[in-house]
């Protein structure tokens, strides 16, 4: 019955994409719940297990999926449209600080086996969704086909969570799809719950829906939704939901930023905590305010210990440590499962390239200072533009949840949502300049 489900979950998600290439898009972004379906026990559920290593559903399908759209993009389109921008240059120089980091790997196979998940199943989630919406005909068909699977999935696995959750003997206090970690499940049901507060507050929005696609959005579905990001009792994908409306507040009122001074502020900080750490033994201090020791439930003080580490690490290994190997390096080795990766964009790229991360940091820092101030600039206009304004929602999204969780190597929403703000900024310029 196993692998049947499997090549069930493996063709359904390869006619998607044969079919609506959006919609695959949406399941690619949350494969890991997919490809637990086959894997669930339905009548007994049970949790505490995740699906990490499934190569067909996780690796595989994703990857062919992939090819899948590049194919329909080529096969329609004589002449291909592609415009290069400053995210494309921070997207490919990722890529080629993540190889040279190779020759600097301590653990090579660690490094390599990263590093190919990075160019394969997290890139093309900027590369193939910017070709896939630069060369639509009707992008806004796209547009809404990924956001009602979106919400459409999101409350069907919703529903069945609910259900197995209500029915295990001993269920986890986390409540999560069976064999998925509570984390990508919750930032899942985060989307599908922003994307469903955007259809009420922008009535442009919502005339792009019609009359059937409407039930998705109803008050109902998003009650579901949300009860059941309350009931996976995870900090992080909430938390940037609050961080990000908080953003969107300052965008509404125009409050624009000074990036020198918020660069050089930054800047003195991070040298503050090159000091304390050089300086200090951080474990000690740490421990007047929490205890570094994790406790069950507790991700605080491994985050901790593991930014503490990361600036270490620069001090040490200036020239990093490539990717993929934090864990070898976690201070607290009687729990290395605790961190086994530094919890945090910039973290991670100060660790893994040392010097070089530390520019690319602040190279990252500047670009999103600069698109807040280009948005306030242009609030008017840009808010009235309902794709744009969903974009730069769930790019501002994604980048806080890349502060508090998951790698370079797994940052998928980020790296989507920031192939359709590139898209739609242009489209943006593009009839600005014809306006």
């Amino acid at each position: 019955m196993e692998q049947l489900l499997i090549f069930c979950v493996f063709f359904f998600v390869l006619l998607v994409a044969l079919i609506k290439s959006s919609a695959a898009l949406a399941i690619l972004l949350n494969i890991n719940l997919f490809r637990a379906i086959p894997y669930v026990d339905y009548k007994h559920p049970y949790y505490g297990y995740y699906n990490e290593n499934d190569i067909l559903l996780g690796a595989i399908l994703p990857i062919v999926c992939f090819i899948i759209i590049l194919l329909k993009i080529f096969w329609k389109k004589n002449k291909i449209n592609y415009k290069l921008d400053i995210i494309d240059v921070f997207m490919l120089c990722l890529v080629f600080i993540m190889l040279f980091s190779l020759i600097l790997s301590p653990n090579f196979s660690k490094s390599i086996y990263y590093t190919g998940i990075f160019i394969f199943l997290g890139c093309p989630f900027y590369f193939v969704t910017k070709l896939l919406f630069l060369n639509s005909n009707n992008f806004k068909k796209h547009f809404f086909e990924f956001v009602k699977s979106v919400i459409l999935f999101a409350f069907l696995f919703s529903l069945v969570s609910l259900y197995l959750h209500s029915i295990a003997k001993y269920p986890y206090d986390r409540m999560t799809f069976p064999g998925v970690f509570p984390i990508p499940f919750c930032l899942f049901l985060c989307s599908a719950s922003i994307l469903m507060i955007i259809y009420y507050i922008k009535p442009n929005f919502r005339g792009g829906l019609n009359k059937k696609a409407k039930i998705l959005f109803s008050l109902p579905v998003l009650a579901i939704i949300v009860f059941s990001v309350i009931k996976s009792n995870t900090r992080g994908p909430v938390f940037a939901m609050f961080l990000t409306f908080l953003v969107l507040l300052g965008m509404f009122y125009n409050i624009k930023l000074n990036i020198k001074v918020i660069l050089t502020f930054i800047a003195a900080l991070f040298a503050g905590l090159i000091v304390l750490v050089s300086a200090f033994d951080i474990n000690k201090i740490a421990m007047r305010f929490v205890d570094p020791i994790p406790k069950a439930g507790d991700s605080l003080s491994p985050r901790l210990l593991a930014y503490s580490d990361s600036i270490r690490l620069l001090i040490e290994r200036p020239w990093g440590i490539s990717v993929g190997t934090f864990e070898d390096f976690y201070s607290n080795q009687a729990d290395r499962s605790g961190s086994s990766y530094a919890h945090n964009l910039f973290m991670e790229l100060i660790s893994s390239f040392g010097v070089v991360g530390l520019l690319l940091t602040f190279f990252v820092l500047y670009l999103v200072l600069f698109e807040y101030n280009f948005i306030v600039k242009n609030q008017k206009k840009i808010f009235s533009d309902y794709m744009f304004f969903t974009a730069i929602i769930l790019v501002v999204f994604y980048f806080f949840e890349t502060q508090f969780s998951f790698t370079l190597s797994t940052h998928k929403g980020w790296y989507f949502a920031l192939a359709l703000y590139s898209v739609f900024k242009f489209k943006f310029l593009n009839s600005k300049s014809h306006g």
